[in-house]
């Protein structure tokens, strides 16, 4: 046994600023399973005061934005359906389904 957790996000959002620390590979994963996603993982990003938590579920072509409220997790946006709009915390990032489920 470990100590030691590693897990990774389904959508990552990299500004401007920062896209020169992109590479070829640095994009790469294994899908998740949306029951850890609700679970273990939303409960690890609360102990370490994650703010936000985002749940991309490709099959129900659903993103779901969870603000951290006192160590808990409450809904707080969703993104489903076919009008693009912005997510929290990001709100020049308008994301449009149609690319988004490309």
């Amino acid at each position: 046994m470990t100590n030691i957790t590693v897990v990774e996000p389904d959508l990552v959002y990299v500004d401007d600023e920062r896209r020169r620390l992109l590479s070829a590979r640095a994009l790469e994963g294994s899908p998740s399973l949306i029951t850890i996603d609700r679970r273990r993982k939303m409960a690890l990003y609360a102990a370490h005061d994650v703010p936000w938590y985002w749940i991309v579920d490709p099959d129900a072509r659903r993103i779901e934005v969870y603000r951290l409220d006192a160590g808990t997790y409450q809904l707080d946006a969703v993104l489903e359906g076919d009008q693009p709009r912005d997510l929290p915390p990001f709100a020049e990032l308008i994301l449009d389904p149609a690319a988004v489920w490309a």
